[in-house]
């Protein structure tokens, strides 16, 4: 029995995507959530906690009353730099806009604190909100479910705030009502507003002020949440850099003004952001723009003791020995963030932000949330005044109760994680190193309850010694660091560890992955023919003995494996899918297989090398000149080919033979002056970006008239020499769609135009705009769907028309995909084809090299469009692109096509070239080969990431390097089989 080169894809498909899916399973793992709440603590109970003594009380330093109203004003994408009056400003629109913060922050330095706000990445919205009230560190699969909010099942300050604040109101993005749905459960109190409508800068926080100067003015609320978003979709929208950055900072500024005058001794008002923004104004990553966010804090009471009377200067300059240890543990980089973000950093005290959880809870005197990971920050710890001489010795005994209590926390909580997840990373041996700092300070403590002189100074008829008082306050300094260190040292350890890979399941996606490609290559230009009988005599005899083993090792190595935590993610399901993938590897290399041999092993030699860089950090940042290199060495190898090829040797012959090849690399060259740099490449990379085209000046309009003129001329060209190639109806339909796509490219530009994108109220251009934004691409979308149904309906009709099929579906999806881009990327993608024509003729010899020179130019599109693999660079702008409202699915399936647009071009172009082969063998194979081509990175980087797993890089390289690999083979074995069921009919 033959098998049907289309059965050996989907075969060799299912194969993949079975080890993928194991390996997934291992690598990307959500921390285990435990269901417990928080509860209230004394300060000395369990004391020491090393040896807890029975019967034994200790007088405590109670602290500040507790505010009766807070106000958290949360101003998304508030980075940290937007707050300070800069003398010198770099950026006139976002410098020294927000002079209230500054103006409270220098006159009222006791009732006012300002922090850089460190937020822990992934810097998405809900990742922040999660973070912030329940003191947990993120996850990396997290992240996907930002534009998917669920319900936070673990404990969270939020509810502890309700038991005892049950006034409480929500106003702004509704991302806080999805995390905390029995929270803001009350219709009358929670104003929540869509939080995904990008292009929109005031909806959203004008409907919060529309409720919240009522509210202020009201003596029934307790506690409010005011989420405005008009900061973060400006920077989504225009950039940083922009006068509407301006005008919305202006804004919270005056917003600001007018709540301070309500804010008295029983109000606290928390005004933050949830993350920064980078020079392009989005967020996700992990650079220093993304993650320096802004926490300040005011009242009309005192709120920190280092500003309080002549001892000021001493607490002030505890917090910062305190804050100072908490920078080396954590490794903040203070130079790095001065010199991103253009201000002095060791000015201002950084704070993580889950450390705003136990800080907030002791301000309103609420448990903290059982999960918290947090620090309490020690510049908010005020105890009730004492009015005595010792008063400094009483205020660090109240610091060190609120560290132990913080400390007490944390330490029930990895005690309990522990014991429900049975994991060795947590046992009591492996972080004693780390527990050893709360024995430590407890006996240190335990030593001075013990002193009969330091329990006499609760007495006030007795006054002890200087010397006495010294040596008491070395000693709670020490003890306060102490516990500090312990908490540091927790939060560092949980980051370093927290991903709890299952090492067993990596290795089998590994060995699935590594079998299924083997196979790739062995059936590469193979007709394979098998027996009906050999398949179930021999694939269950496989199958028997791998079950047998995986059986047996399971049962010798039983206790090893649970130790390591091995195959724990495993269940039968996936066993019994090894034990078949691993079969029918195994069977395709025993069965009988005839064909040619194949002559290009040069190329998948050269895959595999450039697949070993991906190991490598620097090569995979700077991928996008990689690629760039290996597209004109594959071109030098096609043009040598074709000298090669010529029968009769002319100057007329070796110019024709070498035309293609040449003009392809200098256009390879010319579009590679566009793109985006990754943070990682500054200062050494520069490129042209979309936002230098503008209307400003008569300059830059003659730069865009040109452009404009340009891509008309390429619409006209592109029509004029596929004419014979396509049906009429579609050239019609293309130069529709692409009219549409330069009207939209003209939009984009105008609304990037500073002196132009102002005063947009008027409901005439509010209208155009809907148009523009809406109307005009669904009808794009529209017309490139009929145009494809028509072309496939004609083709199914006559297969003679495959290639004409072909190119309706290139002319047609260049112009869908062109208007997802930004100016300069819809410009090379509507050039494609153009491009593409370059590479297409009916001679075959060179079949091979010319496809994979459009694989690795899909690739190349992909970076020239302005995309890098990290998930701030995705373009989340796409989504809106024919929606005035954000749809989950569709804008799901836009951002996946803006984000592949050049690796589309290349897959369609795949059928354009096989269209004009005859041959089988010659159509099979090539496909073979293409699958194989994205098989191979992925399994190298499969085997880099379980190598580097425990990498400082491995989450913001080398991770989102290979997911983004997945997607890749994912597409192009989904394109191949669908190519290949055309190639057949």
């Amino acid at each position: 029995m033959k098998i049907s080169p289309r059965f050996i894809l989907i075969l060799l498909t299912c194969l993949q995507l079975s080890g993928i899916y194991i390996f997934l399973k291992g690598f990307l793992l959500t921390r285990q959530t435990i269901n417990r709440r928080g509860r209230q603590y004394s300060s000395w109970e369990r004391f020491p906690i090393e040896q807890p003594l029975q019967n034994t009380t200790y007088p405590t330093i109670p602290s500040n009353t507790p505010f009766k109203r807070t106000l958290i004003v949360v101003i998304d994408a508030l980075r940290f730099d937007f707050l300070l009056n800069i003398s010198d400003p770099t950026e006139v629109y976002y410098h020294n806009k927000l002079p209230i913060i500054q103006e409270l922050y220098h006159t009222q330095p006791q009732s006012s604190l300002l922090f850089q706000f460190r937020a822990d990445p992934p810097t998405t919205t809900m990742q922040r909100i999660k973070g912030l009230m329940t003191g947990s560190l993120p996850t990396f699969i997290d992240a996907g479910s930002n534009f998917a909010s669920s319900a936070v099942g673990e404990d969270n300050i939020l509810h502890h705030i309700k038991n005892r604040y049950p006034n409480l109101y929500m106003l702004g993005d509704d991302t806080w009502v999805h995390l905390f749905p029995e929270i803001f459960d009350h219709p009358e109190r929670t104003f929540a507003s869509d939080s995904f409508k990008m292009m929109d800068l005031d909806s959203v926080d004008d409907d919060i002020l529309s409720h919240l100067w009522p509210l202020i003015e009201d003596s029934d609320w307790q506690m409010m949440v005011a989420h405005f978003l008009g900061v973060d979709h400006c920077g989504h929208t225009h950039g940083p850099s922009h006068p509407n950055m301006e005008r919305k900072l202006r804004q919270m500024n005056q917003i600001i003004e007018r709540l301070v005058p309500h804010i008295n001794n029983d109000t606290l008002l928390v005004v933050m952001g949830d993350h920064g923004m980078t020079t392009d104004g989005d967020h996700g990553g992990e650079s220093v723009e993304e993650l320096m966010s802004s926490l300040f804090l005011y009242s009309g009471r005192p709120l920190t003791l280092s500003h309080a009377g002549v001892d000021g200067d001493y607490y002030d300059q505890l917090f910062r020995r305190i804050h100072h240890e908490r920078y080396i543990e954590l490794g903040y980089d203070l130079s790095s963030i001065s010199d991103r973000l253009s201000y002095d950093a060791s000015e201002y005290t950084i704070a993580a932000q889950i450390h705003l959880v136990p800080t907030l809870a002791y301000l309103l005197q609420v448990p903290i949330p059982f999960g918290n990971l947090g620090a309490i920050l020690p510049n908010l710890l005020y105890p009730r005044s004492t009015n005595r001489d010792n008063s400094r010795i009483q205020n660090l005994i109240h610091i060190v109760e609120q560290f132990r209590v913080n400390a007490l926390q944390v330490y029930d909580y990895i005690t309990e994680y522990s014991r429900q997840t049975q994991k060795m990373d947590f046992s009591p041996h492996r972080i004693k190193w780390i527990t050893e700092h709360l024995y430590q300070a407890d006996n240190i403590m335990h030593a001075l309850w013990t002193h009969p002189l330091f329990i006499q100074q609760f007495d006030p008829s007795i006054e002890l010694s200087d010397k006495d008082i010294h040596h008491f306050q070395l000693q709670l300094e020490k003890a306060i660091l102490e516990y500090d260190a312990f908490l540091i040292n927790i939060i560092k350890y949980c980051k370093a560890i927290w991903a709890q890979f299952d090492v067993g399941s990596m290795c089998i996606g590994i060995l699935l992955m590594g079998l299924s490609t083997a196979s790739s290559v062995w059936m590469i230009k193979r007709q394979i023919h098998i027996q009906t009988r050999t398949i179930v005599m021999g694939g269950g005899a496989y199958l028997l003995l791998i079950m047998a083993c995986i059986y047996s090792g399971q049962s010798i190595l039983r206790d090893y494996i649970h130790m390591n935590g091995w195959f724990e993610k495993m269940g039968t399901f996936d066993w019994i899918l090894t034990a078949v993938a691993i079969s029918i590897c195994l069977l395709s290399f025993t069965s009988r297989s005839i064909g040619s041999a194949f002559k290009d092993w040069y190329l998948i030699i050269a895959v595999l090398i450039q697949s070993l860089t991906l190991g490598s950090n620097s090569f995979v940042i700077w991928e996008d000149r990689g690629s760039r290199f290996i597209l004109i060495t594959l071109c030098t190898f096609w043009s040598m080919r074709r000298i090669r090829a010529i029968s009769h040797y002319s100057t007329t012959a070796v110019g024709h033979a070498v035309f293609s090849p040449l003009l392809f690399m200098a256009v390879v060259r010319f579009i590679g002056l566009t793109g985006v740099c990754r943070e990682e490449q500054f200062p050494d990379c520069s490129y042209l970006h979309s936002s230098l085209l503008s209307f400003d000046t008569p300059k830059d309009s003659v730069h865009v008239a040109i452009l404009i003129i340009l891509v008309l001329f390429m619409v006209t060209y592109n029509s004029s020499f596929t004419r014979k190639k396509t049906d009429p109806l579609v050239t019609l339909l293309y130069q529709i769609c692409g009219l549409i796509a330069i009207i939209r490219m003209i939009e984009d530009i105008y609304l990037n135009s500073h002196s132009v994108s102002l005063g947009l109220d008027p409901i005439a251009v509010k209208l155009s705009l809907k148009i523009l934004d809406v109307y005009l691409p669904r009808l794009l979308y529209v017309l490139c769907a009929t145009g494809s149904i028509y072309s496939t309906f004609k083709w199914e009709e006559n297969s003679k028309y495959r290639s004409q099929m072909g190119w309706s579906y290139l002319l047609l999806w260049s112009t869908m995909l062109a208007i997802l881009q930004r100016p300069f990327a819809s410009v090379i993608i509507m050039a494609s084809p153009w491009i593409a024509n370059l590479l297409i003729e009916p001679d075959s010899s060179d079949l091979i090299i010319r496809l994979t020179i459009l694989q690795v130019y899909g690739h190349y599109l992909f970076f020239v469009t302005g995309h890098q693999v990290t998930f701030t660079a995705l373009p989340w702008k796409a989504a809106f692109v024919g929606f005035d409202e954000m749809s989950y699915y569709g804008g799901m399936i836009l951002v996946t096509l803006s984000t592949l647009a050049g690796y589309i071009v290349s897959w369609i172009g795949w059928l354009i070239i096989l269209s004009d082969i005859h041959k089988e063998e010659e159509t099979h194979s090539p496909l073979q080969l293409m699958t194989l081509l994205q098989s191979i990175p992925t399994l190298c980087c499969a085997i880099f990431i379980f190598i580097l797993r425990r990498h400082l890089m491995t989450w913001k390289i080398f991770a989102p390097r290979f997911l983004f690999q997945v997607l890749l083979q994912v597409g192009s074995h989904a394109v191949a089989i669908l190519f290949e069921g055309m190639i057949d009919g």
